[in-house]
C-alpha cells in the first residue's frame, strides 16, 4: 500500500507525491505521466512528508469519489455492470477525460460506506481515503444478499469483480442464470489474510456453509491459502489456469477459471514431509531468551516466556492464583509494553482492572481498613488503561464466543497473551463426560491458535483433592494428575506450574503467606523446580524471596 505525501510542482504540473516502501515516487494526474525519481527535480533541502487531511477533506474527498462515474475499463477486461454491482467507481484521466485512471473501491463499516480503497492503474498504486480499521471483507453486503451457500474469496478487489464477471458470463443461458454468486475480498494484501479472515470466521459461516479461496498462485498467495486453512473450517482452495482471477478475465480463460473454483477446489496438499535442508538456516539460529515473568527465579528455570504455548497454573481454593494471573498480566503490560486479555469468569471486570492497577502500584485498594492512595492509583492506572482487555462475562463462558473475543484480541488489538481463569469456566453445568469432551476440544483448538497467531496462553484451573494426605490448602503437593482434565492438559500444555502453600489458621501469618511455584512440566527445556514466594499484605504482591 503506498502512502500519499504531499503535492508538488514540477514544470508548472501539479505532481502528487508517494511513499512506496521508502521510495519516494510522483504521479502527474494532469499529464496522465509518472515520475521515477521526483526529488530529483526539487530543491535539494526538500524533505517529502505526509500531508495529513483535516476530517472535513477527507469527507470531501469520499464525497467527490462517490459522485464518479462507473465506466468499462478495457485494461482489465472489466464491464460497467460487474463495478457497479460492487459500487465501484473509475476516475478518468484528466489528461483526454475518457480514458480509466483510476478506480475507487468502497470500504465499508457494518455495511456502511467509511472511504474508499484506490487503485492507479498504470504504474500500480494504492492508497486509502477514510477508515481503514475494523472494515468489512468488500463486497460483503452483495454477497450475504446473493443467499449463496457457498462463498468465494480473492486476493484483491479487482480479482473479485472479475470472478464475479466470469461467473456470470460462464451461467448466462444456463437455467442458473438467475443465480448470483457470492464473492467477497480481503483488504489487505496476502500477508494479513489470516488475521482478518479469523476475525471475521463467525460472521462468514453464519451465513456460508464453505468457503473457497481463490488466492493468487504466487508464492505468497499460496502461503497466504495454507495459512486461513489451518484455522478456518470447511474450506478449499482453487488452483486457477492463470496468476489470479483478473488475468484470466483479460487472458480469457473463463471456462477454465469456471471448472476450477465451481468443481476443483481441494485442501493444499500436505506438506508435513520436510527435506532437512529446508531447517538447516533455522535449526542453526542460536537460541533465544523469552520475555521475562515477575519473578527472575522462574525465568532462570524456564528461559522465559516463549511465543505458541499454553502454560497451565493450577492451585488449590483461595491459594492467590487470582493474584498470580494478575502479576503476571501486570508485569507484561508495564514491563514488556504489551496488551493483555484478560478471562476472569469467577469475578466482575472492575475487580479484575482494580486488582492489574494494584499490582502496578504495589498497593491493596480492596481493604477498607486501608486509605484509598488515589495518587498512587491514578499514577498505575496510567500505565494500564486500554492495554488491558478484559471479557465482560460471569461464570460460564460459550467458548466458540470466547474464541471470536480471542481472534477479535489478537487481530484487533494487538494482543499476544490471553489468561483464562478458570479454565473449566467452559464447561459449567455440563456432565463430567460432556466437560471431559469439550476440555479435550479446547484444549487442542487453543493449542492449535497459540501455534498458528504467534500468542501465548495461560490458564489457571482448579485442583482435585488429594487421595490421600494433606488438603492443598494446608500444604499438600499439587501433581499434574490432579489438575482439572488432567489427560488433555497434559497433552497440550507446554509447560504446568503448581501453586502450593499452608493457609493452616495455627500457623503464623507470615508462614502462611508463603507459596511455592512448582515448576511441574517444561517441555522445551525439561526443567523441574520450586520459586519461593511471599504474599505481602502491605503490597499485595507475591514478592521472591531466597530459597
Amino acid at each position: 500500500m503506498s502512502v500519499c505525501l504531499q503535492k508538488v510542482r514540477i514544470d508548472g504540473k501539479t505532481v502528487q507525491l508517494f511513499d512506496d516502501d521508502g521510495k519516494v515516487t510522483g504521479y502527474s494526474f494532469s499529464q496522465d505521466k509518472y515520475y521515477p525519481d521526483p526529488l530529483d527535480q526539487l530543491p535539494k533541502d526538500f524533505v517529502a512528508v505526509k500531508y495529513i487531511k483535516t476530517e472535513e477533506e477527507i469527507e470531501e474527498e469520499i464525497d467527490d469519489i462517490t459522485s464518479y462515474q462507473t465506466k468499462d475499463v478495457p485494461s482489465r477486461n472489466l464491464e460497467a455492470s460487474s463495478l457497479r454491482r460492487f459500487g465501484v467507481k473509475t476516475g478518468l484521466s484528466e489528461a483526454d477525460g475518457e480514458s480509466v485512471t483510476t478506480l475507487h473501491f468502497p470500504i465499508t463499516k457494518d455495511s456502511t460506506l467509511v472511504g474508499y480503497k484506490n487503485k492507479l492503474l498504470a504504474p500500480k498504486r494504492n492508497w486509502n481515503t477514510g477508515v481503514a480499521k475494523g472494515i468489512d471483507l468488500f463486497g460483503w453486503k452483495q454477497a450475504i444478499d446473493a443467499g449463496s451457500p457457498k462463498l468465494f474469496i480473492t486476493e484483491g478487489e479487482a480479482d473479485a469483480v472479475a470472478a464475479y464477471q466470469m461467473l456470470k458470463q460462464n451461467s448466462a443461458g444456463t437455467k442458473w442464470s438467475h443465480l448470483e454468486p457470492s464473492i467477497v475480498s480481503i483488504t489487505n494484501g496476502a500477508g494479513g489474510a489470516k488475521n482478518q479472515l479469523v476475525s471475521k470466521q463467525a460472521e462468514i459461516f453464519k451465513h456460508f456453509q464453505e468457503v473457497v479461496l481463490l488466492f493468487d498462485m504466487d508464492e505468497p498467495g499460496q502461503q497466504a491459502a495454507e495459512a486461513v486453512v489451518k484455522v478456518l473450517p470447511h474450506t478449499t482452495v482453487a488452483t486457477l489456469p492463470r496468476n489470479d482471477a483478473n488475468e484470466c478475465l483479460i487472458e480469457n480463460r473463463i471456462r477454465g477459471f469456471c471448472r476450477a473454483v465451481l468443481f476443483n477446489s481441494s485442501k493444499p496438499k500436505n506438506t508435513r514431509l520436510i527435506k532437512g535442508s529446508s531447517l538447516s538456516v533455522a535449526a542453526k539460529t542460536p537460541p533465544v531468551w523469552g520475555l521475562s515473568y515477575p519473578w527472575s527465579g522462574l525465568t532462570s528455570k524456564t528461559k522465559g516466556i516463549r511465543r505458541g504455548e499454553i502454560i497451565i497454573i493450577g492451585a488449590g481454593v483461595a491459594m492467590g492464583k487470582s493474584i498470580l494471573l494478575s502479576a503476571l498480566a501486570a508485569d507484561m503490560i508495564v514491563e514488556h509494553n504489551n496488551p493483555v486479555l484478560i478471562v476472569k469468569a469467577e469475578e466482575a471486570a472492575v475487580k479484575t482492572y482494580q486488582e492489574l492497577v494494584a499490582q502496578v502500584a504495589s498497593r491493596r485498594f480492596n481493604d477498607p481498613s486501608l486509605k484509598f492512595d488515589e495518587e498512587a492509583y491514578d499514577l498505575a492506572d496510567a500505565k494500564i488503561k486500554d492495554k488491558a482487555i478484559i471479557v465482560d462475562s460471569y461464570q460460564f463462558i460459550d467458548f466458540d464466543t470466547l474464541k471470536v473475543d480471542i481472534n477479535d484480541a489478537i487481530v484487533n488489538e494487538g494482543v499476544k497473551d490471553i489468561y483464562i481463569d478458570p479454565l473449566t469456566c467452559l464447561v459449567n453445568d455440563m456432565s463430567a463426560s460432556e466437560a471431559n469432551e469439550l476440555l479435550n476440544k479446547a484444549m487442542a483448538e487453543l493449542a492449535a491458535i497459540a501455534k498458528d497467531m504467534d500468542v501465548t496462553f495461560y490458564m489457571f484451573s482448579h485442583l482435585n483433592n488429594p487421595k490421600s494426605g494433606a488438603p492443598h490448602e494446608e500444604g499438600g503437593a499439587v501433581h499434574v494428575n490432579q489438575l482439572t482434565n488432567s489427560r488433555g492438559m497434559m497433552r497440550s500444555a507446554h509447560m504446568i506450574l503448581g501453586l502450593e502453600g499452608n493457609k493452616s489458621p495455627d500457623l503464623p501469618e507470615d508462614e502462611r503467606n508463603m507459596r511455592q511455584l512448582v515448576l511441574l512440566k517444561d517441555r522445551e527445556h525439561g526443567q523441574t523446580g520450586r520459586i519461593n514466594l511471599w504474599w505481602s499484605k502491605t503490597s499485595g504482591k507475591f514478592e521472591e524471596i531466597a530459597g
